[in-house]
């Protein structure tokens, strides 16, 4: 697999692990600036922006979900381009259409649009066998789903 498809193979795995694993947890509300709360934990997972100051702050109303993969966040669909445009001003030009890859940034980012929600999905580096157990859940949470 090249270099380029396991990114995205990764990305799109987390971002399903977020969506579907998450479904049966609670999301929490967030409070202030949402670009802030996604430029923390980019850091905190080793993320390297190009630059942390003057960014544009993102209001109103989000919520947020972690777990051992990550941490997703929704907002409303509106708060699309303003995301993108902050993740951009942050790290640079996306690595792929899925957003920012770990290679490039030291984290991974997907950004994306979804009927009523944007979604953020904020991840640190994973190991093939951590990457392997984000795919469990994700199938897990699905089948669930179908029940």
């Amino acid at each position: 697999m090249t270099s380029t498809m396991r990114v995205f193979t990764f990305l799109v795995v987390c971002g399903l692990a977020l969506l579907c694993g998450c479904s049966s947890k609670h999301y929490v509300q967030g409070h202030g600036d949402a670009g802030s709360f996604i430029l923390q934990h980019a850091i905190a997972y080793g993320g390297r922006p190009l630059t942390t100051n003057g960014l544009p702050a993102i209001a109103g109303d989000w919520q947020y979900v972690q777990d051992e993969f990550g941490v997703g966040i929704l907002l409303p669909t509106s708060q699309y381009r303003p995301v993108h445009d902050f993740l951009r001003a942050a790290f640079g030009p996306p690595s792929n259409s899925a957003g920012w890859a770990v290679r490039d940034f030291g984290v991974a980012i997907m950004v994306q649009k979804e009927a009523s929600n944007t979604i953020v999905g904020v991840y640190p580096p994973m190991s093939d066998e951590k990457m392997a157990r984000a795919a469990r859940k994700m199938t897990d949470a699905i089948e669930k789903n179908r029940r």
